[in-house]
């Protein structure tokens, strides 16, 4: 059974769910619908995210891209009295991740700090939410892990930096992979950074551009994933799909 994450003060959350993008890394898993729905047992991808954040999901928001209104009439037939905030984007004018938490971050409360997960990953792992963190997979990390384009440098728990990768390592030959999957306490800078970035053409990545610059004002915490399912691509849908099975 999966987990849910819970906060030690029972403090409530925005849960930002990016689930846009074109799906093109899933092949034929993503030609009729979006990655979010893709199966997990007897489940979808984007129940089992829920379940997990539902102890201390405040509002939820939910970034929609390719096959969107698919993904918005299953929730709203799925989860009628969750209160989800849909943000679609046009597929023509997607972006990248960062752009589209742009969009949701017009949604989210501000009263509130704001949790975002990407649509195919699921921690397995790591309940626990206390402090602004940023969370990372290693050779240990057990379940399904794919290929990563930043690394975290770590002092102690406290992430220092973030470090761009000229090319996607696996999990094997780097540390501290950083995976997509953030807490920011503080979700007035979240969006002040996010947003100033916009206006002056900088906004591109989210732990390239955002996590850099929320680092060099608040701490964040580096979280080490113990066991994650990742399926950013058609094979490692499959992985995930056989590890579930026997989780």
């Amino acid at each position: 059974m999966l987990g849910q994450f819970y906060s030690d003060n029972n403090e409530k959350f925005n849960v930002v769910i990016l689930a846009g993008g074109l799906g093109s890394r899933m092949g034929q898993a993503s030609e009729h619908i979006p990655k979010a729905l893709s199966k997990m047992g007897s489940q979808r991808a984007i129940d089992l995210i829920i379940s997990k954040l539902q102890l201390i999901a405040g509002r939820y928001i939910v970034g929609t891209g390719w096959h969107g209104d698919l993904l918005e009439s299953y929730m709203r037939g799925r989860f009628p009295n969750s209160g989800v905030i849909f943000s679609p984007e046009q597929v023509s004018q997607l972006k990248g991740n960062a752009f589209s938490l742009m969009y949701a971050l017009d949604n989210v409360d501000s009263r509130m700090g704001t949790i975002v997960s990407f649509c195919d990953l699921l921690l397995l792992s790591n309940p626990l939410i206390s402090s602004s963190a940023l969370y990372f997979a290693h050779k240990d990390t057990k379940g399904v892990v794919g290929t990563f384009r930043h690394s975290a440098q770590i002092k102690g728990d406290v992430v220092k930096k973030v470090v761009a990768l000229e090319s996607p390592q696996h999990v094997a030959d780097i540390k501290n992979g950083v995976i997509g999957f953030f807490v920011f306490r503080n979700t007035l800078l979240l969006k002040e950074i996010t947003y100033s970035l916009a206006r002056v053409g900088k906004l591109n990545d989210i732990t390239s551009d955002i996590i850099t610059r929320y680092l060099a004002v608040e701490e964040m915490k580096g979280i080490m994933v113990d066991a994650l399912l990742e399926f950013g691509n058609e094979d490692d849908l499959e992985k995930a799909r056989r590890a579930w099975e026997n989780y």
